[in-house]
């Protein structure tokens, strides 16, 4: 028994451990990964977050960044497996469970993602844009009334133009376009560009509006 004792411990003296330069390496990947991730250069950002974790890069972060390229990608079962390796690493990682929910949901499979936002929305009661993705799931699983309930209760006026966009998916599942325009007109009145551009492309995502809308 004593034998095997020292036979284990060296064995985990002998293996080989990350310097600081692997770290600086790895480091130094990982922020090329999310540098090209942000500019839209898909390929270029796989490539380097994948040498980021050949390099030693043990952070959640590096499974989530791979698990969005993949969702990007519309690789959807990759980056599943991604978004469970982040929170198999650190299992309270917010924005690996975001994410991993609308992977669910752009497969398709709304009952998860349903399950899955649900649990965000008790971590985080406030949040406008699990309301948002929920109104959305309900409506693509074809319950209108858990989607008009939930859209219901969503704070108004928010911080957000999750509101707006939730009752223009509404309109739209049930072929008012004209009423979602008014949505959509109102939304960019009183929030800026850059958050109604998210939810017009979450709505695009899920063809609940055209992809030439704007």
């Amino acid at each position: 028994m004593k034998q095997l004792l020292t036979a284990w411990w060296l064995c985990l003296v002998l293996l080989p451990r990350p310097t600081m330069a692997d770290q600086r390496t790895a480091d130094a990947a990982f922020q090329r990964a999310t540098t090209a991730f942000i500019s839209g250069r898909l390929e270029e950002a796989e490539r380097q977050a994948e040498e980021a974790e050949k390099a030693g890069y043990k952070k959640p972060e590096a499974a989530w960044l791979l698990g969005a390229i993949y969702t990007k990608q519309k690789r959807y079962d990759e980056a599943v497996e991604q978004f469970n390796q982040a929170l198999a690493i650190d299992p309270k990682f917010s924005l690996a469970k975001l994410d991993l929910a609308e992977a669910k949901l752009l497969q398709g499979k709304y009952a998860e993602a349903v399950k899955d936002y649900e649990a965000l929305k008790v971590l985080d009661p406030e949040s406008e844009v699990v309301d948002f993705k929920l109104v959305v799931c309900f409506l693509l699983e074809g319950d209108d009334t858990k989607a008009s309930i939930t859209a219901d209760v969503m704070k108004f006026p928010g911080k957000t133009p999750a509101y707006y966009y939730a009752r223009a998916a509404i309109a739209l599942k049930r072929g008012g376009k004209d009423a979602a325009q008014r949505y959509f007109e109102n939304a960019k009145k009183y929030y800026p560009e850059d958050q109604c551009r998210f939810f017009v492309q979450s709505l695009k995502e899920v063809d609940l509006l055209a992809s030439t809308a704007q």
